[in-house]
Formats: C-alpha cells, sequence, structure tokens
C-alpha cells in the first residue's frame, strides 16, 4: 500500500465514530468475526495490492457477500453493542465496515492462514 493511502487510512471519522487500524488487541476482539469474512474477501479477489480499487467497485457486493459477520466486525473494532450497529443507518454502517476493511487489508491477508487453517480442520472432520 502506498504511503501517502497509509497516511489517509491512519484514523477516519465517520459520523461520530473514528475508525484507525486494530491494534494488536483489537486484532484479538475482532478475530472472530474475521473467521466469516477473511475466506469470503478471498474469494472475491481482495488483496492488499488491489484493496482500494476492488472496494470501491464492488464495496455493496463484498457488504453484501460479508453481511453475516459484518455486525460483529464493527462492533469489534468500535467498542460498541451490535446492536448499536444494527441501528446505524445502511450507508454509515456500510461505510464503517469498508473502512475497517481498507485500513486493515495488511493483517487480513497476514491472518488467513491463521483462520482457514481451524475451518479446514472442522472440515476435515466432518
Amino acid at each position: 500500500m502506498p504511503d501517502e493511502v497509509a497516511v489517509l487510512l491512519n484514523e477516519t471519522e465517520i459520523g461520530p465514530y473514528k475508525i484507525k487500524p486494530w491494534s494488536f488487541g483489537r486484532f484479538k476482539k475482532v478475530y472472530p468475526a474475521l473467521i466469516g469474512i477473511v475466506p469470503v474477501l478471498k474469494d472475491l479477489g481482495l488483496t492488499a495490492e488491489n484493496a482500494q480499487e476492488v472496494l470501491l467497485e464492488r464495496g455493496f457486493e463484498i457488504v453484501g457477500a460479508v453481511l453475516p459477520a459484518f455486525s460483529a466486525l464493527i462492533a469489534a473494532t468500535l467498542d460498541i453493542s451490535e446492536e448499536e450497529v444494527e441501528e446505524m443507518d445502511f450507508g454509515q454502517a456500510a461505510a464503517i465496515g469498508l473502512t475497517i476493511i481498507s485500513q486493515n487489508i495488511e493483517r487480513l491477508k497476514n491472518s488467513l492462514p491463521l483462520i482457514m487453517e481451524p475451518i479446514q480442520a472442522v472440515i476435515r472432520a466432518a
């Protein structure tokens, strides 16, 4: 990711919410939501290299694909309840969620092996 993009994505405000890249502690909190999101992003072809382009072109498709885990991801990132997320305007929630994904795409890419291993173990056991 170019340095100027990283600087722009360092911290973003959308409405009353400040969104910033995950710390290690925040990553631990969002990890359960990522189990349902990272494989979907991979299937949609989202990478660190093309994240901005794909998010702009296919943002609502991505939101729809990750919808089951989207509220949990937003809630864990912003440290708010899922009920508060559910009450957000759809456009605001989508913008917040896509911002979270774009700010943390490198972390998501690097976490893929960690997330996929337990999923594959469950599939093999079934």
